[in-house]
């Protein structure tokens, strides 16, 4: 049995050159390798502020840990359980949903979109009222309330109220008319993002990119 976990990560001041460009220098075998056991669902960079989120599944924590330790010295990662929409509403309803969600998280923006990453908090006063609405929508229902945004992925925490959606959208009409069915339960924040190819494209075209690559390598005596 596996189980998801959403990691947020912020990587210390003075560690976002080294750890930006050894990421920007990385592939996705690379991601394979170093993840080992753990299946790496989705990750998505803020890269103004070197911070960013990431889902990933695996049968034991410690395979998690191991894989993250090797961040820990650029970064400051916090890790939390999840769970996506499908399980939650099971939870909720007390029964298998009628009808499940597929994710996307790996799909990259489409033409005329870009991906945002939105945090939701329950009101305390509405958490309840508002896993009722969310577990009792029908599949249309659901298609409806995202609008004309592309939903790529939704996760909970439902013991604080709180979870993470990842969608495509072409305007901030779109994604604040979706935001904006739940403003009277609870507050969304919303943030650009990019994929890791978009994320290692921008790194990696820097003109001093192959420069600053070969003195993370000798600092960490590759």
């Amino acid at each position: 049995m596996t189980t998801t976990y959403v990691c947020t990560w912020q990587i210390m001041d003075t560690m976002k050159v080294p750890c930006m460009t050894y990421f920007g220098s990385m592939t996705r075998d690379d991601d394979l390798k170093e993840a080992g056991p753990v299946e790496l669902l989705g990750r998505w960079s803020n890269v103004g502020q070197g911070s960013g989120w990431c889902v990933c599944r695996a049968t034991n924590y410690s395979d998690v840990a191991d894989w993250l330790y090797n961040w820990a010295p650029m970064c400051n990662i916090s890790i939390k359980v999840m769970c996506d929409d499908n399980v939650a509403r099971q939870i909720i309803n007390g029964e298998e949903p009628s009808w499940k969600v597929e994710y996307n998280t790996n799909d990259e923006a489409q033409e005329g979109e870009n991906l945002y990453v939105i945090d939701y908090t329950f009101a305390k006063d509405k958490k309840m009222d508002g896993y009722k609405v969310f577990a009792g929508l029908t599949e249309e229902q659901d298609k409806a309330d995202a609008g004309n945004c592309r939903p790529l992925c939704r996760y909970h925490d439902l013991g604080t109220g709180v979870g993470i959606a990842v969608c495509g959208a072409r305007s901030e009409a779109d994604l604040f008319a979706w935001a904006f069915n739940w403003a009277a339960m609870c507050e969304c924040k919303i943030t650009p993002v990019l994929t890791d190819t978009q994320t290692r494209k921008i790194i990696a075209g820097k003109p001093d990119f192959q420069q600053k690559l070969e003195a993370v390598k000798a600092q960490m005596g590759a």
